[in-house]
């Protein structure tokens, strides 16, 4: 059996380099030798009160900071499978998960345990384990929780962490609720350390990296950035979740050599004016993914980045964070329908095709459904098993991923996505897809935050479309007879709706499901 166990990194790092720095954030640094005295000391802890770590689901509700980061490794050094639990979502939803996971474990930082109210504390499992700063908030209601301080126990030399064969599940991520019903998916440990290897091969990482952290733990980016980081010996630099717009300031200051985020990040960079030539001199690696990368926004980007390469990496959370990639520097790497970046070439491992509705593989240059199979797949879905089936068939003796997004490969071998196929909607018979809606008005409006949203309906049917522009003025007019020029008279949005922040969901990507809702209640 060879190890996959994901802490493997940090523990091989801290005995040949524990001086370095591992992780940073406000200012204050966890060196390689800390940090995994520190996930040792938690794996400790999860083996002495727990009765078999290896199947063991360990719930970590935290935000993005060091403690957190010590919460997933100290879980994966125990042989345990950590699951994130965002703190921005309501709490009828954490009580949700904290029911469907079945935990066995429960961490928290000092943001998560202010979380725990009675009826959450009741659902947690009997150990809860507190790796913030301060003191556990004390409950009177509710006795039946052990409550343990990290920072309590006694420091202990950090021993190899506990073996798991590939087929051990990490970790569980839901899926972000944009598209449907949150959904959890179950990835091993070998899924994820093949992909933290070759990634980190493909990008070049090196020990003397400063990579940028933008991602909580419950957006499946958070693992590559981890890991990723932590395998080339580099050093994770954390950026809070309220300096977001502080960002161009917090690289200079830290001479950051790695950008990690979502191309939304960058497009509100852009527009507050942040992303001036040059402001961002000292990288050398950008890695957008996650969102459609728009061609204009990587020429902003270069302006600002002279010296870095520019990579789009694109991949469903049920391949393991990502799958295929592409370097924006070489040829015909964007899509010129949509004048967004190309999704890549597959990952080593990693087979990528395109089928129809009925599962048949398509001719390279047809447009069909991206389906995707090697290495990386997940395993399941949570206690979904119809769901599973149906999302991973197995065609022609294969098991692959239907993603669900719309897609084609070039003659050279590069495949482009053409966008969701659920955001394809009928407007008096026509096929629209919304995320071409959103191409063009990027054009027109002259600005990267832009989001359409079929609006209103009759009878469960789209009647319309509504254009959402993030910025505080707009000329819509303009807008709209510059929209004619470009595209059908049924796909004109009948309004435009300017707004200074576009809402944006826990993964930083701008939320159409709160668009529509603030439309509906516009029209109550």
């Amino acid at each position: 059996m060879h190890d996959k166990n994901l802490a493997a990194a940090v523990y091989r790092q801290q005995i040949t380099r524990p001086d370095a720095q591992a992780v940073s954030v406000n200012g204050q640094s966890l060196t390689y030798g800390v940090l995994a005295e520190l996930s040792a000391r938690l794996a400790g802890c999860l083996a002495q009160n727990l009765a078999s770590q290896a199947a063991a689901r360990v719930g970590i509700l935290a935000s993005r900071n060091a403690n957190a980061c010590v919460a997933v490794l100290g879980t994966c050094w125990a042989g345990a499978t950590y699951v994130p639990i965002s703190i921005r979502q309501p709490t009828d939803r954490i009580l949700s998960l904290l029911t469907q996971c079945e935990l066995s474990a429960v961490i928290t930082d000092d943001d998560g345990a202010r979380l725990l109210t009675p009826a959450l504390l009741k659902a947690c499992p009997r150990l809860i384990i507190h790796v913030g700063s301060q003191q556990f908030p004390q409950n009177t209601d509710t006795d039946r929780n052990r409550v343990i301080h990290l920072a309590a126990l006694p420091t202990v030399c950090p021993t190899e962490p506990i073996p798991v064969a590939a087929a051990h599940t990490a970790y569980i991520i839901f899926t972000s609720g944009t598209t449907g019903v949150p959904k959890g998916v179950m990835i091993s440990a070998g899924s994820a350390r093949h992909y933290i290897q070759h990634v980190t091969r493909w990008l070049g990482l090196e020990a003397d990296d400063r990579a940028l952290e933008t991602c909580e733990l419950s957006f499946d980016f958070s693992v590559h950035n981890m890991f990723s980081t932590w395998e080339a010996g580099a050093c994770l630099h954390i950026l809070p979740a309220n300096q977001v717009m502080n960002a161009v300031r917090y690289v200079q200051e830290a001479q950051l050599t790695v950008w990690n985020s979502v191309p939304s990040l960058a497009g509100m960079l852009r527009q507050v004016g942040a992303l001036k030539p040059g402001s961002l001199g000292s990288l050398r690696k950008t890695v957008f993914g996650g969102e459609p990368l728009t061609e204009s926004l990587v020429r902003h980007w270069r302006d600002a980045a002279p010296n870095s390469e520019v990579a789009n990496l694109y991949g469903p959370t049920e391949a393991t964070v990502f799958c295929l990639a592409q370097n924006t520097q070489a040829p015909d790497s964007f899509s010129r329908e949509r004048e967004i970046a190309a999704i890549g070439t597959p990952l080593p491992g990693i087979e990528a095709g395109i089928v129809d509705p009925e599962g048949r593989f398509l001719a390279p240059s047809a447009t069909g459904e991206l389906v995707i199979a090697g290495d990386q797949l997940a395993q399941r879905y949570l206690g979904a098993p119809a769901l599973t089936q149906a999302r991973f068939p197995t065609l022609q003796g294969k098991r692959w991923y239907r993603t669900g997004d719309l897609a084609y490969q070039d003659p050279s071998g590069v495949f482009h996505c053409l966008g969701r196929i659920d955001h394809q909607i009928k407007i008096l018979g026509y096929r629209v897809e919304l995320e071409e809606i959103e191409a063009h008005l990027r054009a027109a409006a002259e600005t990267e935050m832009v989001a359409a949203v079929a609006w209103p309906h009759e009878n469960g049917l789209p009647t319309g479309i509504v254009g959402f522009i993030g910025t505080t003025e707009v000329d819509d007019q303009q807008i709209i007879k510059r929209l004619r020029q470009r595209i059908p008279s049924y796909m004109v949005p009948r309004q435009i709706i300017a707004m200074n922040n576009l809402p944006i969901n826990p993964s930083g990507k701008i939320d159409r499901h709160a668009l529509q809702q603030l439309l509906h209640q516009r029209s109550e």
